[in-house]
């Protein structure tokens, strides 16, 4: 082939630096939205995990938002730079590249091959059908690694995942952006599907070489449920959130049945009632995969659960709440200055968070807190150890 003019050279070398630019806007777009989309995942992930192992375990953690991150950063690639408000009006119907293998004839008109000049055929991979080409390979070839490793998926579920997701790439830009634009924005290319499907099988072929010094997701799971038989801070604190939520929902409920304003003994109440009903163990023990039981491991009886939840409700609300009317109370009848009354209130306030402090660190060091001391209703994992699953 002839050897291209020098300005179409500087043409392709053009094109070559927008893409480039493209792609880096595209990646930044991602980083920006992360934050966001990590935000919003994080609750029922976290509640995922503590209703299946019992634990939340790091690596896991970051095996699994890395697979965010990379999925991010792939649809804003797809469906990024969108077209300005001028163009988009421009756009009418649909294109669409139905011809396999076009990106190799791209390849060779792009290139400047003479076979009097070795070195001229690295033009076949220094040019930008060749680039695009890799690009749309290297870009599926993390899926395949991600399906083989973490989602233990076989060489065909992996295809068909691989080539679903690109189809649904390109079918997002076939649209432009699922009918938001009259017209495509981007070429629908079935060379590209196809390109994606293999990206997605190299990166599984992969994937045993690029993952041997990683635990294996079996290894994973057995660390999680291993771990699934402590009660963390944060497992009791996600337990605690679904019975208070839950609980709240329904003493709002019954309040304005019995058109009365809000009681919190209500919901005391209903704590109580949650393992009465459901065998030792709330909703939100339920599903956190914790249950009351006494400390020989029986289950305890009904009057525990009214001492347990009675007690928490009298020293975490309303024992600092009437203490902080009594203030107010002889504050208005002059018996305390106003420097008194916020000297009172500031110790209140201090003694009541360097309580909670206590017993926080009392979970952390896995020891029984002050209500579970005085029911006699402790809190345990209902998680088997390993040896013991089927």
């Amino acid at each position: 082939m002839h050897p291209a003019s020098p300005a179409r050279a500087a043409r392709l070398h053009i094109q070559r630096g927008e893409n480039v630019e493209q792609n880096l806007q595209a990646l930044k777009q991602a980083a920006v939205l992360y934050p966001l989309v990590a935000i919003l995942f994080t609750l029922p992930y976290v509640a995922f995990n503590y209703r299946k192992y019992g634990s939340v375990f790091s690596l896991r953690i970051l095996i699994v938002y890395s697979f965010a991150l990379y999925m991010l950063c792939v649809y804003c690639l797809v469906i990024l730079p969108l077209p300005t408000r001028e163009a988009a009006k421009a756009l009418s119907g649909h294109k669409a590249q139905l011809t396999p293998f076009n990106f190799v004839a791209d390849i060779i008109k792009h290139s400047q091959v003479s076979l009097k000049d070795p070195l001229s055929f690295l033009t076949l991979i220094n040019n930008p059908a060749f680039l695009g080409a890799a690009f749309n390979l290297l870009m599926t070839l993390p899926l395949g690694v991600y399906l083989r490793y973490y989602f233990r998926c076989g060489w065909l579920k992996t295809l068909l995942t691989g080539f679903g997701l690109s189809l649904f790439f390109e079918l997002t830009q076939l649209t432009g952006l699922y009918f938001i634009y009259p017209g495509s924005y981007r070429l629908f290319d079935v060379d590209d599907l196809m390109i994606n499907t293999l990206g997605t099988m190299v990166g599984f072929w992969l994937a045993r070489p690029l993952t041997r010094w990683l635990p294996s997701r079996d290894r994973l799971d057995s660390i999680s449920l291993e771990r699934g038989r402590r009660v963390s801070l944060l497992r009791r604190m996600l337990a605690m959130a679904y019975d208070l939520a839950i609980c709240g929902i329904l003493a709002m409920i019954l309040c304005q049945i019995l058109r009365i304003g809000f009681r919190f003994w209500f919901v005391a109440l209903l704590q109580c009632a949650g393992p009465i009903l459901l065998r030792g163990q709330t909703v939100g023990c339920r599903l956190t995969r914790l249950r009351l039981q006494k400390k020989d491991g029986s289950r305890p009886e009904w009057y525990r659960y009214l001492i347990r939840y009675g007690s928490m409700a009298l020293v975490m609300v309303y024992l600092p709440n009437w203490l902080l009317r009594l203030i107010g109370i002889l504050k208005d009848q002059n018996h305390f200055s106003a420097s008194t009354t916020v000297s009172l209130t500031a110790a209140l306030i201090a003694g009541y968070m360097g309580c909670l402090l206590f017993e926080v660190i009392r979970v952390l060091m896995h020891r029984s807190l002050f209500y579970e001391r005085l029911s006699g209703a402790y809190i345990v994992s209902t998680v088997r150890p390993t040896s013991q699953k089927e």
